[in-house]
């Protein structure tokens, strides 16, 4: 059975030539950005391609390196802002900037000598801009746009869709508490609420099944924080599977995965869906939850860890904090993060 949320396989080849186009069409656009830049923002800005950090995928605002936002001119901001938006949809666009704003609240919310020492990392401009390549060439290039609780890592190779993974996104706090001025804030409130939707729906034997050992702190299967090259590949999916589901389950569960497709425009979203509908007979949903919750439905705001997992893609969101107040989501395409498998198809093809 197809994913629901699935177009018709055969606008395959369709949707592939879109998501090329766009990727080779970003190019030029880009290059309004970088026409701006003076030299010694080009210094942090410009990587060799082949250059190892642009394989660092991070979760702590620590070690970050690039061309920092609060170092642009806000015209730059806004030219840079623009391009970002002929990749991220709408969504995707406004999931980022508030992923950013989020730093003000946390750092209402540290306050004391934490707040003091942690002061510096917590400024919605402590966002850093790294390009890998040359835009203005025919070969490959890609970018990398991080900071607290955010990592943008497109990767672009000539005819080929665009590469938007890895990609992380994270929440902190987990909704704005009552006494500051945005109340209520959930920048990653589908991820947590479609999920919940989910699992109260199934029986308690399938819930057994998909159930994995909980523990508190970060569950996902990546290293935290400055790390080398991340690893691609991973242990087999675990939990239930997506076959075994109801017609209604399925659908929730494609829900979810429609989550982090929909931060980004439609042919890139499109692509993306080809390739986990190739790999659906092998998905499985995998979830835990402290041991006290598991005879219980969950509420929004419990500590929860899941995961989405095929031959090739994992999606993983992580709550699980002594507080339940910091989420953490990670996609990955296990064949092609990074351009792995595109750039090796590229090269063999054409050098």
């Amino acid at each position: 059975m197809p994913l629901l949320f699935f177009p018709d396989p055969t606008f395959a080849a369709e949707q592939q030539r879109g998501a090329g186009e766009g990727a080779k069409s970003s190019s030029p656009a880009f290059g309004g950005f970088l026409s701006t830049l003076n030299e010694d923002q080009r210094g942090d800005a410009f990587y060799a391609f082949d250059d190892e950090e642009r394989f660092d995928l991070r979760l702590a605002p620590m070690g970050l390196e690039g061309l920092q936002v609060g170092d642009m001119s806000d015209a730059q901001w806004r030219e840079l802002e623009s391009f970002f938006g002929s990749i991220l949809s709408p969504v995707g666009l406004a999931k980022m900037n508030t992923i950013r704003s989020l730093e003000v609240e946390v750092a209402e919310l540290e306050g004391g000598l934490i707040g003091l020492l942690m002061d510096r990392f917590r400024n919605p401009k402590r966002y850093f801009l790294a390009v890998f390549g040359n835009p203005a060439e025919e070969g490959a290039w890609g970018l990398r746009f991080d900071g607290h609780h955010l990592s943008l890592n497109w990767t672009w190779v000539p005819d080929k869709p665009l590469v938007v993974t890895p990609v992380f996104w994270g929440g902190q706090p987990r909704a704005v508490p009552e006494e500051l001025e945005r109340s209520g804030l959930r920048v990653l409130l589908e991820e947590e609420s479609v999920a919940i939707g989910l699992i109260n729906g199934l029986s308690k034997e399938e819930r057994q099944i998909a159930h994995v050992p909980f523990t508190h702190g970060s569950n996902i299967r990546r290293p935290m924080f400055v790390s080398g090259d991340v690893p691609l590949t991973l242990d087999e999916p675990r939990g239930l599977a997506r076959k075994n589901l109801s017609r209604a389950h399925q659908k929730q569960l494609d829900d979810i995965i429609e989550i982090q497709l929909g931060n980004f425009l439609p042919a890139i979203a499109d692509y993306y869906r080809l390739r986990i509908t190739a790999q659906e007979d092998s998905i499985r949903f995998a979830m835990s939850v402290p041991e006290e919750a598991m005879g219980r439905s969950l509420s929004q705001g419990d500590s929860l860890y899941y995961c989405i997992q095929g031959d090739a893609f994992i999606i993983e969101y992580d709550n699980t904090s002594e507080e339940a107040d910091h989420i953490h989501v990670v996609w990955r395409d296990l064949e092609n993060d990074f351009g792995h498998d595109i750039l090796a198809e590229h090269l063999a093809t054409h050098h």
